[in-house]
């Protein structure tokens, strides 16, 4: 017998193999295998909320404070733009021939623009909480908390639903829906809701400091109380028909219908 012993080739290979395999498993283990996206989802998360904090509306993270400034920042600057411009002493003041007669046509016509507020742009922001406010107060002024509350509440709703329908079907090429011309409605009826606390509230008040036994106080609070429902009612058709651009009589003459009457019944009862 030969002494001979052939070498164990497979075993070596095995050995390389089991080497070969360890190294490529350090080699993996230094790979990054992460998220590729979540570098680019870290980055458009911070935009986001970059951009969030600086336009934030959201009424999660703010107190209640917080949120009542500011929607009553919101009323106040829609009242700006439809009510409180439209005084009728303002008014008649604006639209005297004399001193737009010395102008030039252009000038003229972009101080008219000016003072007439689109009514598409403010019809994209219209909110239903002024209305539902200034109904509460004008009802609660009216009927004196009692049981008329609710017989109020319900006419003032449908007073509006009925102006708003008017707007709708006479104006069909307008680009308004119903809920913006109820709200538009809504804020017009703000100086209905000074009537009614003048006439309710403040005269009654004069009236027992001054006396009730004197007629003249009584005739002078009635003279007083017509005064307010002519400006009041004035106020509130200006500021309807200038803002949804109404003109004529078919279109001007139910609106004065319907705030006559919510102006009547906070004077009489």
């Amino acid at each position: 017998m030969s002494d001979y012993i052939e070498p164990d080739t497979p075993e070596i290979s095995n050995n390389h193999n089991t080497t070969d395999f360890n190294n490529d498993h350090t080699n993996l283990s230094n790979v990054d295998i992460s998220n590729p996206f979540e570098s680019i989802n870290d980055d458009i998360i911070q935009d986001n909320s970059a951009e969030t904090t600086k336009s934030s509306r959201g009424t999660l993270d703010e107190s209640i404070i917080q949120t009542l400034k500011r929607d009553i920042n919101d009323i106040n600057l829609t009242l700006k733009k439809v009510v409180y411009p439209h005084f009728p002493s303002r008014q008649l003041l604006s639209s005297r021939g004399n001193s737009t007669d010395n102008l030039p046509q252009e000038t003229t016509t972009q101080s008219i623009n000016e003072q007439q507020p689109n009514i598409e742009d403010i019809s994209a922001n219209s909110d239903l909480w002024a209305p539902l406010i200034f109904i509460i107060t004008y009802s609660l002024c009216v009927s004196h908390a009692h049981t008329l509350f609710s017989s109020l509440f319900v006419l003032c709703w449908i007073m509006l639903l009925i102006m708003s329908l008017h707007m709708r079907l006479t104006k069909p090429y307008e680009n308004v829906n119903l809920i913006s011309y109820v709200s538009l409605s809504g804020y017009c009826i703000f100086p209905q809701v000074i009537n009614a606390i003048l006439t309710q509230i403040l005269f009654p008040i004069l009236i027992k400091i001054s006396g009730s036994g004197r007629h003249w106080t009584i005739r002078i609070i009635t003279l007083l109380k017509l005064i307010t429902l002519v400006l009041c009612l004035l106020w509130s058709l200006t500021s309807i028909s200038l803002v949804t651009k109404s003109k004529g009589f078919i279109q001007i003459f139910p609106l004065g219908l319907c705030l006559l009457g919510l102006g009547w019944l906070a004077t009489i009862l």
